[in-house]
């Protein structure tokens, strides 16, 4: 684990922060809700073959514990690829208390006091934050959304739309599956280097028949290339599928599971 990374316990809400970030935010575990069966406890998918009113108030114990209001928690809709949506009072509280009116893996804002969350259970959720512009964003990256270059249009948008600085802003790529453990066919690092070029070749480890990726190296790469300091983009070092004790992984469960969320509140 990066020795900036954190494991913080109130009661029995369970989650991991960063010091590099000096505003509310957490990497979510297994743990704090009330959730049951496969979804035990802080589920927070309503996807997931969950109760509806076992989640929401899995959300009133996560904004509780972080002390973020709850009624303002603003969702991604995650479809594994690259739309980034800037988070505006008419968006605040979409997915949990307003209609879900995008389908967007990252989402950014500028507003104070509105949680951003995205969701994981292998793949990489990065928390973004600038103290120069005090904006904020949550990005969803799998390994296609990674090869679409989802991390540095995160960084545009919010560039370009908010005026965050690249020189000041901190990325923070949160628990999720590592190269040890990311086993696929030849057709996943062929698809990345077919959309990224040969940068990803140093990341990809042939072991017979199967590759074995670094999304997190990968995703460095990008964040550095987007114009972040090397000092300022920083790998948690947490493996969901190593630690499967706090964390659900998808592959770990087949899939069936409960999902984590990355939050981050201005």
């Amino acid at each position: 684990m990066h020795q900036s990374m954190c494991r913080v316990q109130r009661g029995p809400f369970v989650y991991y922060t960063c010091r590099r970030l000096p505003v509310r935010h957490a990497f979510t575990t297994k743990f704090g809700g009330v959730s049951a069966g496969h979804c035990e406890s802080l589920n927070l998918g309503f996807n997931r073959g969950d109760d509806p009113a076992n989640v929401r108030e899995n959300y009133r114990r996560l904004a509780a514990g972080l002390g973020v209001p709850e009624t303002r928690l603003t969702l991604t809709k995650q479809i594994h690829d690259t739309q980034v949506s800037v988070v505006t009072e008419d968006e605040a509280g979409m997915g949990l208390y307003r209609p879900m009116a995008w389908e967007s893996d990252a989402i950014v804002t500028a507003l104070a006091d509105t949680p951003l969350v995205g969701f994981y259970a292998d793949c990489v959720v990065t928390l973004l934050y600038d103290p120069a512009t005090h904006t904020a964003g949550v990005c969803h990256s799998g390994w296609r959304g990674m090869a679409g270059g989802i991390l540095p249009k995160t960084v545009d948008a919010m560039a370009g739309r908010l005026g965050t600085r690249r020189d000041s802003l901190i990325a923070v790529m949160g628990p999720s599956i590592r190269q040890e453990c990311f086993e696929t066919d030849a057709d996943v690092p062929a698809a990345m280097e077919a959309s990224l070029g040969g940068m990803v070749r140093p990341f990809v480890q042939e072991k017979g028949a199967k590759f074995h990726v670094d999304l997190q190296g990968i995703g460095a790469a990008l964040l550095q290339s987007a114009g972040l300091a090397a000092e300022n983009v920083i790998d948690s070092g947490v493996c969901t599928l190593c630690h499967a004790d706090e964390f659900w992984s998808h592959r770990g469960t087949n899939g069936v599971r409960g999902v984590q969320g990355g939050v981050i509140c201005l």
